[in-house]
């Protein structure tokens, strides 16, 4: 497998945790036009887990992962009660090296505020049922704020991997990072 086939399927369960993630870019914001976009990385020395590893083969495969949000702003300008958050996400899906499908999972993201000081909790869920594509940079990560704030709103985004996923062809892949941006469509 070439080192695109093996991107691919670090973008896949990328894609897959970030499903469940996605929700957490949630701030206590009403406004219907408005999008909140926030920065997202997973947490330094603590990758995107997959147990099994991702191989070419299509097995269940049980994904977590905790991840950082930051930066967070709405594109109206309208001040932010919410700039950063920690998140934590676990799933499940029928996963390989080329896709994923049948996605389930929860998470929940602690918000802070400018100061640093906690500022409620989000529960989320993903509407990501599968990723069949190759698309890092604008792959969509779909999902739904469950409970805390902005319940109800849904989420979009794209994450690139920025460690070495050509394992994935070979003896399997056991973790990922990644960064990229989310959005709370308002």
């Amino acid at each position: 497998m070439n080192s695109l086939a093996a991107l691919k399927a670090a973008a896949t369960a990328l894609v897959t945790l970030t499903a469940l993630a996605a929700p957490a870019t949630a701030t206590a914001h009403q406004k219907t036009a408005a999008t909140l976009r926030c920065r997202v990385q997973t947490v330094p020395g603590h990758p995107i887990t997959f147990s099994p590893k991702l191989t070419l083969r299509t097995r269940t495969v049980k994904v977590s992962g905790t991840f950082e949000l930051t930066g967070c702003v709405w594109s109206d300008g309208t001040a932010s009660r919410l700039r950063m958050g920690t998140g934590t996400a676990t799933g499940t899906g029928r996963a390989s090296c080329g896709g994923a499908s049948g996605i389930s999972g929860s998470g929940t993201i602690k918000w802070y505020d400018r100061s640093g000081r906690p500022a409620g909790t989000s529960t989320l869920k993903p509407t990501l049922t599968s990723v069949n594509t190759y698309n890092p940079g604008d792959s969509l990560l779909a999902g739904k704020i469950t409970g805390g704030p902005l319940s109800g709103h849904r989420t979009a985004g794209s994450v690139t991997p920025t460690s070495d996923v050509t394992p994935c062809a070979g003896r399997g892949l056991g973790s990922v990072h990644g960064t990229g941006t989310f959005r709370v469509l308002g």
